[in-house]
């Protein structure tokens, strides 16, 4: 027997699929208002429930609801409650709850439920109930859970000490899915039994995750409901995750190798190898010269100290693949030069700075050094500066660790621009 979509409306009393009609009916009205979530959608495991008051989501994307509740609400309010549910999900906001160490997770919850509902509120789609929003709390819309939970305010203990207890009426608690605290009334993660309700393993979950990225990402330009938070969510999803720093030491290890190509030094080190042809004439032998390598650390003021502190990351990356013994010359710079000096490891570097940025005045000391000339340069730098369209006489690597322009010649001639930058979760 064939259904139409009024049919399911009219019909939402009844159930279908071993859950009701008015969850089927709301599925499909959400897929119809957002087809990019689509996958999203129908990769949730319903499982009806009176223990919670609406609906939440477990990290294993089981769908619980409460089949009064949905009963009583309108199609477009539960569909609307499931997009946001599955915006829990899409944005793995239990791994970030994870990998930024928060604690307290019905303020994450708050804050995961600012990140979604503004965009949902925007396009006007109608939740039910008073849900939260940035601007009950003053904040401004558009930004992410890890910036609102740092601006939400925190709850008394004694709020704290109510959070801790398992009631499950919380009209704030979305689940596991939402911040990985699991909840008494969720099934268990690996719900392998007879009868059970197995749920979606983390492979599944990311192939869906980027399913739902591709379709943002292929009718952003012509649809007008895919809020730009979505986009810029859909664009780092898609974007290809490089290890930056397997890239430096492979570009590094190449300049440096091909920086003393075809160099030889003499010396007396070691035997001639046919010493024994020239009696008690002593020939030198021939070596290849270790590379003299240059790092110029950008200290201006718009340097942050991540970056800072990246930048000497990099820096005793450089001198572990030099080996023991090697030297690497290292000056500071904003709009002078300041301290250049030979450092065998990270931690001889003393930072010093904090004013405008004239990078070229540290690429120029390099150039114009007489005394044990570099072989290769390192800059890291946010690129907030000005640059020369005069190509160094070595090559330069410039790691980018801000949103400036690189060098114009940063990809010529040798020269390598690596760009790490942040992106918006």
């Amino acid at each position: 027997m064939k259904f139409t979509f009024r049919d399911l409306i009219r019909h939402s009393d009844q159930k279908a699929e071993g859950y009701s009609r008015a969850l089927q009916a709301a599925r499909v009205r959400a897929a119809y208002q957002r087809s990019y979530f689509a996958p999203a959608l129908f990769s949730l495991i319903p499982v009806a429930t009176d223990l919670i008051d609406s609906m939440a989501v477990d990290a294993q994307w089981r769908l619980y609801y409460n089949e009064v509740w949905v009963a009583r609400h309108t199609v477009e309010e539960n569909a609307t409650l499931l997009i946001h549910e599955v915006g829990h999900l899409v944005r793995d906001h239990e791994a970030r709850k994870k990998s930024a160490g928060i604690t307290d997770h019905r303020r994450w919850n708050t804050a995961g439920d600012c990140e979604i509902n503004d965009d949902l509120h925007a396009e006007g789609l109608p939740l039910p109930g008073d849900p939260p929003l940035p601007s009950k709390y003053g904040l401004a819309s558009g930004d992410t859970a890890e910036i609102y939970y740092k601006q939400l305010p925190a709850p008394p203990r004694a709020d704290r000490r109510q959070g801790a207890d398992e009631s499950g009426h919380d009209g704030q608690d979305c689940g596991s899915g939402a911040h990985g605290e699991r909840r008494f009334w969720e099934l268990p993660a690996n719900d392998e039994r007879d009868g059970g309700t197995p749920g979606v393993d983390r492979l599944k979950a990311e192939l869906v995750r980027r399913e739902v990225a591709r379709r943002i990402d292929e009718i952003s330009p012509y649809a007008g409901e895919v809020s730009p938070a979505w986009r810029l969510w859909a664009r780092a999803t898609l974007a290809p995750k490089v290890d930056y720093l397997a890239t430096i030491r492979h570009v590094v290890r190449r300049a440096l190798r091909e920086s003393t190509l075809g160099r030889y030094d003499r010396t007396y080190r070691r035997p001639h190898r046919r010493q024994a042809c020239y009696g008690e004439f002593l020939m030198p032998s021939f070596q290849q010269p270790r590379p003299r390598p240059g790092f110029l650390i950008d200290t201006s003021s718009s340097m942050e100290d991540s970056q800072l502190a990246r930048a000497l990351a990099e820096l005793a990356g450089l001198t572990r693949q030099l080996g023991h013994g090697a030297d690497v010359v290292v000056a500071c710079c904003d709009a002078a030069v300041r301290d250049v000096r030979k450092v065998f490891g990270a931690g001889q570097v003393e930072l010093y700075g904090g004013g405008g940025t004239d990078l070229d005045v540290g690429l120029r000391a390099f150039i114009e050094r007489t005394h044990d000339p570099i072989d290769l340069l390192v800059i890291v730098s946010d690129c907030h500066t000005t640059w020369s369209n005069d190509v160094p006489p070595f090559p330069v690597i410039t790691i980018r660790v801000g949103d400036g322009a690189p060098p114009p010649w940063g990809n010529r001639r040798g020269n390598t621009v690596i760009s790490i930058e942040d992106r918006r979760g």
